[in-house]
């Protein structure tokens, strides 16, 4: 974008440098937040600026929008002096050049000629992003108003299913198994491009990830039923027809994108859909390349080339928001924040959301503590913490504390003392909002030492923050998105329950909770009690939820039930996008 500096002469930019402050940020530094004072703006000379409002980690609904090289920055407060509106982070280095309102004032004094042509490229900057938010709020108010471009993306779909739901099992499941044998081929290469696109997470455990989606779901769906009849109720005399739902549309999170990808487009096509799926921006160019590799087998296999398609261009509100309220739109499977599973919900369209994950780990006076040490460091250091289901919360009871914090130690993680603790809250979770600082997000627990200056003598692998029971509404007892897990001391089974219970219900309620004992009825009334839809016997969380070692259905979507705001409590599958009906004869009495 052209600068309004570039419109001044020699003369006249020398000038304005004597009132503007040059500036540098290194990419995830936040440049201005919410709420602080506004005292003053910046020119982008280079790089791009994140705009949004305060909000959990990797939520993209949070995002305003983007500023590039010549916009400005805190324009808002500028000239009205008010408190700044939203929060600005540096999404790569960013240059700029800041402006006091101070420094403006006496720029207007002293050069009024150059102070008005500052005063117009305000304004002309505050125009655009003014349009710009009423188009986001037309998004939701009038997404049935769908552009061109949108309509003729679901018809290809709908054309695509039409002439591909006649197709037998047998050659879906060969176009199926060729879909997952390519992706996973290519998983480590995929797993690297990720990592680099989404700055989150590690490449070796996003590959398992991504080969887990090729391997064991498609082995969760391969050879079923999924058309005509499937089974008969000779008693009762009602047969079961399966038929496909049509047009999906799946919302593709950053945390784990292309595993997301090869799922839902592997049940999408099990039971005869269309699949359209949107990415988080981070993560749009990986996915952009997985969608062009599924498109190739589906090309081999002369199957319709649009039976699965995806926004090839930024995502934003309106186009997805158009999208899942698309009249010929069957269904949306809704992988993200709350945000976009609400959007999902409230577009008129039937939809599966998944909600917060926050589980709390019970390791009870019975538990196998070496184990339950080894399995939960394993855990919730894979792929840097971000696995919707993994441990978040240790719920230990005090008999067994000192042997389990010992064995977590020699597993690898540093279990913070109390002016550890204090100086790594103050540099890991934003002062102002609770939140993990968006730039630690799925990092290392090497990282977020060295971020804190915490030290040991061997890799750190895990983060264990000791933390008191009143601690539990703020970050230590919501999610973290990183190998950082709270510590929570419990005297008995009554007391851990209750505190488990209370975890959930300020975040995570109805998605995991996990137990370590080796005590049956531990477990039942474990399983009673707290509110989850996957409760884990001596699993570890990232893997035993997503149905690795549990017998849990392999899935990458899981739903919390009412609990959480859901319409199911399962691990979705090919089963919940198709429409069963049902033959049933009449039966004489």
């Amino acid at each position: 974008m052209k600068s309004f500096i570039d419109t001044l002469s020699s003369g006249e930019v020398d000038i304005l440098n004597e009132y503007f402050t040059p500036m540098e940020f290194a990419a995830g530094t936040c440049i201005i937040r919410e709420g602080d004072s506004g005292d003053g703006g910046y020119i982008i000379d280079e790089g791009e600026v994140r705009l949004e409002l305060q909000d959990v980690e990797t939520r993209s609904e949070s995002v305003l929008c983007y500023l590039e090289a010549g916009e400005f920055l805190g324009e808002f407060s500028l000239i009205d002096g008010r408190p700044r509106s939203a929060s600005a982070f540096a999404q790569t280095n960013v240059k700029a050049r800041w402006l006091s309102t101070e420094k403006y004032e006496a720029l207007c004094e002293d050069r009024p000629e150059i102070g008005i042509k500052i005063a117009h490229a305000l304004a002309k900057g505050l125009s655009g992003k003014l349009r710009s938010q009423n188009q986001q709020i037309a998004a939701y108010l009038f997404a049935e108003d769908i552009d061109p471009e949108t309509n003729e993306m679901v018809a290809g779909a709908v054309a695509a299913q039409k002439e591909f739901e006649n197709w037998t099992d047998d050659a879906i499941d060969a176009l199926l198994v060729d879909i997952a044998g390519t992706v996973r081929k290519k998983a480590k290469s995929l797993a690297r491009e990720t990592v680099k696109d989404t700055k989150i997470g590690t490449v070796e455990d996003k590959t398992v990830k991504i080969r887990f989606a090729c391997k064991d779901v498609l082995r969760s769906i391969k050879g079923k039923q999924c058309s005509g009849y499937l089974t008969r109720n000779e008693n009762k005399q009602v047969r079961d027809i399966a038929s496909p739902m049509g047009v999906i549309v799946g919302i593709i999170p950053v945390t784990n994108p292309i595993e997301t990808i090869v799922f839902k487009t592997l049940i999408s096509l099990k039971s005869r859909n269309a699949c359209i799926f949107s990415c988080h921006r981070d993560a749009l160019q990986v996915g952009c390349k997985v969608g062009e590799i599924i498109r190739e087998v589906l090309v081999k296999h002369n199957a319709p080339p649009l039976l699965v398609e995806w926004i090839a261009k930024r995502v934003n509100r309106k186009k997805t928001a158009m999208l899942m309220k698309h009249p010929d739109v069957a269904f949306i499977l809704a992988t993200g924040g709350p945000g976009i599973v609400r959007a999902a919900y409230s577009s008129g369209t039937p939809s599966i959301g998944v909600g917060a994950g926050n589980a709390p780990v019970w390791v009870t006076s019975q538990a196998d503590v070496a184990a339950a040490a080894e399995k939960i460091v394993a855990s919730k250091s894979f792929d840097c913490g971000v696995i919707c289901g993994s441990e978040n919360n240790l719920v230990v009871d005090a008999s067994v504390r000192e042997q389990f914090v010992s064995v977590l130690v020699s597993q690898g993680a540093a279990v913070l003392s109390p002016e550890e603790k204090q100086r790594f809250m103050s540099t890991v979770f934003d002062p102002e909002t609770g939140h993990l600082q968006r730039n630690l997000v799925g990092q290392t627990a090497e990282v977020l030492a060295e971020a804190a200056s915490i030290t040991r003598p061997d890799t750190i692998r895990l983060i264990v923050v000791p933390a008191t029971r009143e601690e539990i509404p703020g970050p230590l007892g919501h999610e973290k998105l990183a190998p950082i897990l709270s510590l929570f001391e419990t005297a008995g089974d009554d007391d851990s329950i209750a505190i488990c219970r209370t975890i959930l219900l300020g975040q995570g309620i109805g998605h995991t909770a996990i137990i370590h004992t080796q005590n049956e009825q531990q477990a039942q009334r474990y399983g009673l009690e707290v509110p989850a839809s996957r409760i884990l016997i001596n699993s570890g969380g990232s893997t035993g939820c997503i149905g690795i070692g549990t017998g849990l259905t392999p899935s990458l979507t899981l739903g919390c039930g009412t609990y959480g705001g859901n319409s199911t409590t399962d691990n979705v599958t090919y089963k919940h996008l198709m429409n069963i009906k049902r033959l049933a004869h009449y039966k004489q009495r």
